[in-house]
């Protein structure tokens, strides 16, 4: 049976954790093990890694394993700014930034209102900005500026610098993507 790219990546991941030690994984990840099983804090709330989508599931395994990770910075960089990111910026945009500004650009305190049970805290960018604790420790920050009747409406998506330790370009156009479709979702 051929495997899909997903099965082979989330194959080579757990085959990757299971040679850690789970105790440095959780402190070093802000995550917990329990009964063979890890879970990560996503979006505010506890997930169990078998729990997850394949695009889940393939972003918390890299970054359960994340080599050179390190806490938030407080500095934070665009996509751009993270090494390969030129490849996947078309779809990062697509996926990342449209949809913050299709649900919010008319209604910019909205985002903060849809950050809230994902634990998001105000940042003072733009017309509005909320940072989302997506991971324990890879924190997206989400910007939206309203449209004014000259300009349309724009929304940026920006990552602490120490993003680039935990993830690749590929890992973070995906976290940044289901964080934003969180926040669109938000009722």
């Amino acid at each position: 049976m051929l495997k899909t790219g997903y099965e082979e990546a989330i194959r080579i991941g757990r085959d990757k954790l299971a040679g850690l030690d789970p105790k440095i994984i959780c402190e070093r990840t802000a995550s917990k093990y329990e009964n063979g099983q890890y879970t990560v804090r996503w979006t505010g709330q506890w997930r169990a890694l078998m729990e997850g989508n394949a695009a889940e599931q393939i972003v918390w395994l890299h970054y359960l394993t994340a080599d050179g990770a390190k806490k938030p910075t407080g500095k934070l960089i665009a996509y751009r700014e993270i090494p390969g990111a030129a490849f996947y910026e078309p779809v990062f945009m697509k996926r990342a930034s449209r949809p913050i500004v299709k649900r919010f650009g008319n209604n910019p305190a909205g985002l903060l209102k849809a950050g809230e049970p994902f634990g998001g805290t105000p940042a003072e960018y733009g017309d509005c900005a909320v940072a989302i604790p997506v991971l324990p420790y890879v924190p997206v920050t989400y910007i939206v500026w309203r449209g004014d009747g000259e300009l349309p409406a724009e929304a940026s998506v920006l990552f602490d610098e120490s993003a680039k330790g935990w993830l690749c370009a590929e890992d973070l156009a995906v976290l940044a993507s289901l964080g934003a479709y969180a926040l669109v979702k938000f009722q």
